[in-house]
């Protein structure tokens, strides 16, 4: 947004507004006095102008979620050098596989109810079909948003942050709110 589209400049405003014969030191400085309440009122403005302005332009796109997220919430963070982070959820259970597919992940052969031992190395042995309960709720998200420690309540942060990612994103995802409770002694 240009710095200046906004911008009320009331000196010049009296100065240009003034007829010619009307002109004289005092008077143009007793005009500007009058106009400059305004001047608090266009800041004002101006600011509201540029968070609409970021609004109109907010995207659900990961990189500029998280600088939106950090930019209106880093006042209630404890360190101001943390950062909210975005994190996307792994995904549960194996992987459906394709025959001639170029990225699979490791998968056991089974023929006639016996395993058939793999002549593959170990380290492509398979993800396990049962998670923990903690696990289950965690992975049932599409993202995760991971938030430092916070100077205040966590149930008023919760809703204030839950209203802006209801806001912005994609529709159908869900998300799980994680804040780290651990005290630094």
């Amino acid at each position: 947004m240009k710095e200046n589209r906004y911008a009320l400049p009331t000196d010049k405003l009296v100065n240009r507004l003034v007829p010619y014969y009307l002109s004289g030191r005092k008077y143009i400085l007793f005009l500007q006095s009058l106009v400059r309440p305004l001047r608090p009122l266009s800041e004002k403005f101006r600011a509201f102008a540029l968070e609409k302005h970021i609004e109109a332009r907010m995207t659900s796109q990961m990189m500029y979620f998280e600088w939106y997220l950090n930019r209106q919430f880093a006042r209630y963070l404890i360190n101001s050098g943390e950062r909210i982070v975005i994190s996307e959820s792994d995904p549960l259970g194996v992987d459906i596989y394709h025959e001639g597919s170029a990225y699979g992940k490791p998968f056991t052969i089974w023929y006639n109810l016996e395993e058939v031992p793999p002549a593959l190395g170990p380290e492509e042995k398979p993800r396990e079909f049962h998670y923990l309960a903690e696990e289950k709720a965690i992975n049932k998200v599409s993202f995760m948003v991971l938030v430092p420690q916070i100077n205040i309540p966590e149930k008023e942060f919760v809703y204030m942050l839950s209203f802006i990612i209801n806001t912005y994103k994609v529709a159908g995802k869900t998300y799980l709110i994680k804040i780290d409770r651990t005290l630094n002694t």
